[in-house]
């Protein structure tokens, strides 16, 4: 690890625990978001300048549009995470070539988690979701859990389906299932 990412992570190390959220479904919230960002950073090799957050929900869907609407809020038109600036796009499930020039997604409850996964794999796209489903499933790489603590699962099938590489430090972190 580098002397640079230390204090990242040091900061994960205070604050994740290494076990599968118990609940299904949580809502993303703006500190799920924010971790977010910091995950993105343990990629390797490692994103930078400005990348396309892509906010993927079911349009129609009240719960699906509503949790797209907050994530959008987080990111505020930019979170700058170091080096790294994501910039949100929504993106209808119904219309995934939306994800066009996307490094990061962001999944909401509601869509085809396995569309999903086949749509951002092969254009190896970092999926970010608050359903831990999604990742037990190995639909999507990342689960970001909040409350009441910070929890972060990374799915090794749907990491090397979307030929996606994090930080060895960063994975001693979290929980690999």
């Amino acid at each position: 690890m580098t002397p640079a990412r230390l204090p990242v992570a040091l900061l994960f190390a205070s604050t994740v625990a290494c076990a599968v959220p118990t609940t299904a479904f949580a809502q993303m919230t703006d500190s799920s978001v924010l971790v977010a960002g910091r995950v993105a950073t343990f990629l390797q090799p490692t994103l930078s300048g400005e990348v396309i957050a892509a906010i993927i929900y079911l349009p129609g869907a009240a719960a699906s549009e509503s949790q797209a609407r907050a994530i959008e809020r987080a990111l505020r038109g930019g979170l700058v995470v170091g080096a790294l600036t994501l910039r949100p796009r929504r993106v209808p499930s119904t219309s995934l070539a939306g994800l066009a020039g996307a490094r990061v997604a962001f999944v909401t409850t509601g869509v085809n988690y396995q569309a999903v996964a086949r749509a951002t794999a092969s254009r190896s796209i970092l999926t970010i979701s608050s359903d831990a489903g999604c990742t037990q499933a190995g639909h999507c790489v990342v689960t970001i859990i909040s409350k009441p603590k910070v929890r972060i699962v990374v799915s090794k099938a749907a990491s090397r389906a979307a030929q996606l590489r994090f930080n060895s430090g960063f994975l001693m972190l979290v929980k690999e299932i």
